[in-house]
């Protein structure tokens, strides 16, 4: 018999770990076994869109508290932070659980910022596969950074879209190095509306 088997059936309680043998078997069986937590579509939508909308509507009190000192942190001033939304009974919030954007400007240049940030691909369509590839794997702060940035930049051209496209990567507000590759990335691939 060969030994490591013999170990193995001899030492029960170190079965598990005895033997190449168990070990392999053990990873085939936990192949079939149904996995941990709540599958996505049950409680949480299947569309990363619709999850990140959701995600954000838990979490907006919270939300609203660190977008507004996020903001505050890349040097938007006090009485620029935040924007009213009537239709959803929003007043002064930094961050809107109810749009998908990323973020907004107001006439009067105000930011606040919204579920679209959470949302891995909503650049794809109008920035190209690059920006959107880069924005999926990028952290919050930096996409955070870039939606300040350009939401600044396009209130200070007049609301001017593609003149904030252009400009924003050239910002002084302090962000990240990150969040001005996504800029670039999305001037480069820009496609106009």
């Amino acid at each position: 018999m060969l030994p490591w088997l013999t170990e193995c059936v001899a030492k029960p309680s170190r079965r598990q770990y005895a033997c190449p043998l168990c070990l392999a078997i053990r990873r085939f069986f936990n192949r079939f076994r149904k996995p941990v937590g709540i599958p996505l579509g049950v409680n949480v939508p299947v569309d990363p869109a619709d999850h990140a909308e959701d995600f954000a509507h838990r979490y907006a009190e919270p939300l609203d508290w660190l977008a507004g000192i996020h903001l505050e942190e890349r040097g938007i001033p006090k009485e620029r932070i935040g924007s009213n939304d009537h239709d959803h009974g929003l007043a002064g919030a930094a961050f809107n659980p109810f749009e998908q954007h990323g973020g907004g400007i107001t006439r009067a240049g105000q930011v606040n910022l919204d579920s679209g940030s959470f949302n891995p691909d909503p650049l794809t369509k109008d920035y190209g596969r690059k920006a959107g590839k880069l924005w999926a794997g990028s952290r919050l702060r930096d996409r955070w950074d870039a939606l300040t940035a350009h939401e600044d930049t396009e209130w200070r051209e007049g609301g001017d879209h593609e003149a904030a496209v252009r400009k924003a990567p050239e910002t002084e507000l302090p962000i990240s190095d990150r969040a001005r590759r996504i800029l670039v990335s999305m001037r480069r691939g820009w496609r106009g509306r």
